[in-house]
């Protein structure tokens, strides 16, 4: 099967030549939205080869007797893998591979890929739809597509025609109202055996999608409030976080804080964002796959594609799982793993000229029923692919969303992957719909009082 490239070379360049434009669709347009498009702005219809089925609703079913808190059930427990994509064989498939992932099927035994059939359960409530619909003749770009306006509640451009337009979805994708994981895993593990690891509790507010925002929330244009505090290990217990990220990050740059328990001090972290390093193999705008202003690059829209991605990994995403027997060396668990064929946005970041950034260039891979980043490739100054990143979201019918999930940075250079995000071997599974707290939990001095 070749990949299927929807856009010609000559059709991208003038996209590109029209990225920082008005970006708001007729209503005529907008009427395909729930026709041949999803709400969300993906193609209704399967392939023609069948091995992508059409969208029929998504997963909304759930299950009898699950409480939140609990895991979420493996929905396709019984389906054996289709195939297994590993070193040896996978010449036959490239085409729906990523260059990370050919890298690592090549440079470690141990990480192969198990395919399973496609399913399309990706889902949103109806009010998001509504308000995708609504929200989609208005939405613009401003500020040379830096910032978004006309937009609340929805994702700004369900029919992209530029990069940048496919970025702002995935940075306002619908990902529940209120996040709670209430002991998160985070690991930076070493091909040498040193293991790093780390809970802490996280609270994020996605305030842009909060029904009961107030006026000012709206106006300030807060996409998110995120607050995490330290669990483990002793040394670092009590160390917190507050950021805050706005729709007009040029008017309104990310908000951060951070709190050292040792100083008894919270401390404005104005570089909190870019490439400042997080941990030793991230930037902090690894993030979320990639999150923050856009700014320092050019987005160059490629097309969409159909490639193998991570989908469905309920099953990864447990809390009975043990830490160790997910996070192995010298990669993830890729028994725990699930790759799906779908569709994806492919979308290249090049670094400005008058911006720096570690990495010179970064390649996205935006699934087109969520708008989430699956998967990321990452190269250095000298062009050559540096860093890698795959992203195993979990499939929440109780919202329903597709959201959350472990998501694993893989430094091909050094030897090392990061994880963020993971439940395994804690007490309760993370949640997306709970009552947020008021929005004077996000601010220093309750950080301050939450780091004693």
């Amino acid at each position: 099967m070749k990949a299927k490239h929807l856009f010609s070379a000559t059709a991208v360049s003038l996209l590109l030549s029209s990225q920082a434009s008005l970006a708001a669709i007729s209503p005529q347009e907008a009427e395909r939205l729930g026709q041949d498009l999803t709400p969300t702005g993906a193609e209704m219809a399967g392939n023609a080869s069948g091995t992508i089925p059409a969208w029929t609703g998504g997963l909304t079913d759930v299950p009898a007797g699950w409480k939140r808190g609990e895991d979420r059930p493996d929905f396709f427990r019984d389906e054996k893998p289709l195939f297994t994509v590993n070193a040896a064989n996978m010449s036959k498939y490239e085409a729906q591979l990523t260059e990370g992932m050919k890298a690592m099927l090549t440079q470690y035994p141990e990480f192969y890929m198990p395919v399973y059939p496609t399913h399309r359960t990706a889902a949103w409530p109806q009010w998001v739809y509504d308000n995708i619909k609504a929200n989609a003749t208005k939405a613009e770009l401003k500020d040379g597509g830096n910032s978004i306006k006309n937009v609340w509640a929805s994702i700004p451009f369900p029919i992209p025609e530029t990069g940048i337009e496919v970025m702002w979805n995935h940075l306002t994708r619908f990902v529940g109202t209120y996040r709670e994981i209430p002991s998160a895993v985070e690991n930076t593990l070493y091909n040498n055996g040193q293991r790093l690891e780390w809970t802490f509790n996280n609270k994020t507010h996605f305030t842009f999608y909060d029904p009961n925002a107030d006026v000012e929330a709206k106006e300030e244009g807060i996409i998110w409030r995120y607050s995490s505090t330290m669990l483990s290990p002793s040394r670092d217990v009590g160390e917190g976080i507050l950021l805050m990220d706005y729709l007009n990050p040029v008017d309104s740059p990310r908000k951060a804080w951070t709190y050292d328990p040792g100083e008894r001090r919270v401390r404005r972290a104005p570089n909190f964002a870019f490439d400042t390093p997080d941990r030793p193999v991230n930037t902090i705008d690894d993030y979320d796959m990639f999150n923050g202003s856009p700014e320092r690059y050019n987005w160059q829209l490629l097309g969409k594609q159909e490639m193998y991605v991570p989908y469905n990994n309920n099953r990864l995403n447990m809390t009975s799982n043990t830490i160790e027997d997910t996070y192995r060396l010298p990669v993830l668990n890729s028994d725990l793993t699930r790759y799906e064929l779908h569709r994806v946005w492919v979308v290249e970041a090049s670094l400005k000229e008058d911006s720096r950034h570690i990495y010179a260039k970064r390649t996205f891979y935006i699934d087109e029923d969520t708008w989430t980043i699956l998967a990321t490739d990452k190269y250095d100054n000298n062009g050559n692919l540096w860093r890698t990143s795959l992203n195993y979201p979990v499939t929440a019918p109780e919202v329903p969303v597709t959201a959350g999930g472990t998501y694993n940075h893989y430094d091909l250079k050094a030897g090392a992957y990061y994880s963020l995000f993971g439940v395994q071997g804690q007490s309760s599974a993370q949640t997306f719909d709970g009552e947020a707290p008021k929005a004077s939990f996000y601010t220093p001095a309750a950080l301050r009082r939450r780091g004693r």
